[in-house]
């Protein structure tokens, strides 16, 4: 998709949502890194997961748990047999099997 097809307005929507959804991607890591809320409730609140956790790469969302950084978030994925870069969404069906379990994840 290019740019140049777009109007302003419809350029100036696009970015600021796009800014909203970054908010919220930081509130909600910040919320999991306080453990005010935890990784079932993102995997099992539909909307939640669809606008903003879909979307954001596995290494972010491990390294915003409690007790984990990034080195032991990188080890987790290695773990997992999952890519630094993959993004939630983007978990094949082992992936996402594996990732469940580890998690708890109903």
């Amino acid at each position: 998709m290019t740019f140049n097809n777009l109007s302003k307005s419809a350029r100036d929507k696009g970015l600021e949502k796009a800014r909203q959804v970054r908010k919220k991607r930081a509130e909600i890591k910040i919320q999991l890194k306080k453990g005010e809320i935890d990784i079932k409730k993102l995997f099992n609140d539909k909307e939640l997961f669809e606008e903003y956790i879909i979307n954001m790469k596995v290494l972010d969302l491990i390294s915003a748990l409690p007790g984990n950084g990034r080195v032991n978030a990188l080890k987790i994925l290695n773990d997992l047999n999952i890519n630094q870069n993959k993004k939630v969404g983007g978990l094949g069906k082992n992936q996402k099997r594996d990732f469940y379990r580890f998690f708890n994840i109903d």
